[in-house]
């Protein structure tokens, strides 16, 4: 028996493990982190109609609530309840806007990945002397001299 370890321990080790337990400090344990895709269209739009729901469900809700709290405010004629309905007819304004600029931004958002996704060159630039610019002129039109017109499948 080693120093600090009781009978008890001994037992229970060699019960246990088969024999004297080995002391060791545990491995660090590698836990993978998942990578996430970059979102999607169909990302967008879950996510568009999710929120959209969402915003016609409080829109719809808030409908029912404040035809509750006028018919309180009508029948107790208390300046409170009128305060109540007000605000509640702002907070059903707001999500209605929530809601338009939903759709613009979901707009916006297609219309920047339309734009990242065509990438055209219109207007090329030659860089060089004169002397240059006429040899590329002349080496070109020999090489179009060189191709058969036949050859040639489809031309627009």
């Amino acid at each position: 028996m080693t120093g600090h370890e009781s009978k008890v321990d001994n037992n229970l080790d060699r019960v246990i493990l088969g024999g004297p337990a080995m002391r060791s400090t545990p491995e660090p344990m590698i836990v993978p982190i998942p990578v996430k895709p970059p979102p999607s269209d169909k990302d967008h739009d879950k996510d568009y109609n999710e929120v959209r729901n969402n915003l016609k469900r409080v829109i719809v809700q808030s409908e029912s609530a404040i035809q509750g709290i006028l018919q309180v405010a009508e029948e107790t004629q208390n300046a409170r309840a009128y305060e109540v309905a007000a605000q509640l007819i702002q907070a059903t304004l707001e999500a209605n806007n929530k809601l338009i600029h939903l759709h613009k931004q979901l707009k916006e958002i297609k219309k920047e990945e339309a734009v990242k996704q065509t990438n055209v060159t219109n207007n090329s630039i030659f860089v060089g002397n004169t002397s240059e610019l006429s040899k590329f002129l002349k080496a070109r039109k020999e090489l179009e001299k060189a191709v058969n017109p036949e050859d040639i499948i489809d031309a627009e």
